[in-house]
């Protein structure tokens, strides 16, 4: 019988990481929920999983994450404005959207939710900053802190008697 348990597995880096994920999450939705303001969109949840579960990795580079997003967004509200939220256009906008994140090397696969979700929302162009821009900021802040206080955490004590 195998184990269910992934060998190898650095529990306290990956615990250190989620509580990061949930930090992340639970700003977003504070502020989405309680202040009011619309930063959350259903590809955040992925792109979170990617960031805080595989930080270090190519889709979860700052960069990847921030424009295959933007990139994401403006190509969904461009072909909503266009060519309406059809079977097609939404089909056609994720397609775009891997085209384009492939060709500038800004592959983060939520992206592909990105068109679907902007599409889906009758967006205007206002949709590209808030929620999309300043919501993948806002995780985005809150990733790069996470990585930095687990990079301090892990340094070696000098203790001087």
């Amino acid at each position: 019988m195998k184990h269910i348990l992934a060998e190898g597995v650095d529990y306290r880096k990956t615990l250190f990481f989620a509580a990061g994920g949930f930090c992340a999450v639970a700003v977003v939705c504070y502020l989405a929920f309680d202040l009011g303001y619309t930063l959350l969109i259903a590809s955040f949840g992925a792109s979170t999983a990617i960031l805080f579960g595989t930080p270090g990795t190519v889709t979860s580079r700052p960069r990847n994450v921030f424009f295959g997003h933007v990139i994401s967004v403006i190509i969904g509200v461009a072909l909503y404005i266009f060519l309406g939220c059809t079977w097609y256009s939404v089909a056609l906008g994720v397609a775009l959207a891997v085209v384009v994140m492939v060709v500038t090397d800004t592959f983060h696969p939520p992206g592909g939710a990105t068109v679907i979700v902007t599409m889906m929302s009758s967006p205007s162009w206002s949709f590209v900053v808030m929620p999309v821009a300043v919501g993948i900021l806002a995780i985005l802040v809150i990733a790069e802190a996470t990585a930095w206080f687990y990079r301090r955490s892990a340094e070696p004590k000098i203790i001087v008697a």
